[in-house]
């Protein structure tokens, strides 16, 4: 239950979809999601807190987790069923699938 109250949040989901394309740095994030700079580190605060978001290496930004990754993927589904299948959400939820793949078949450092 904890993951649901952690999404819920505003800005989260546009967060989420921003990462969904690949990792970010912060201004990226907040001109992409037009959040302003004080609640989008409260969510990203939150969402690497709940193991949703990661750092990337070398402090470049942030990037979706294996676990971020599955629950954006579960999110879009859901959206879907009840949206009617809009492109750009097909075509986040491919990204995220190749994503998720990628991550499966990468050894583990």
């Amino acid at each position: 239950m904890e993951i649901l109250k952690t999404i819920s949040y505003a800005g989260t989901m546009e967060v989420l979809a921003a990462l969904g394309k690949g990792p970010k740095r912060f201004t990226e994030i907040m001109f992409e999601t037009k959040l302003n700079p004080g609640i989008l580190n409260r969510v990203l605060k939150t969402l690497i807190t709940s193991g949703i978001v990661g750092r990337c290496g070398n402090d470049e930004g942030y990037e979706l987790t294996e676990k971020g990754i599955k629950i954006s993927l579960y999110i879009l589904k859901i959206v879907e069923v009840s949206n009617n299948e809009k492109p750009e959400n097909l075509a986040l939820i491919n990204i995220l699938a190749t994503r998720l793949e990628q991550v499966k078949s990468s050894p583990v450092s």
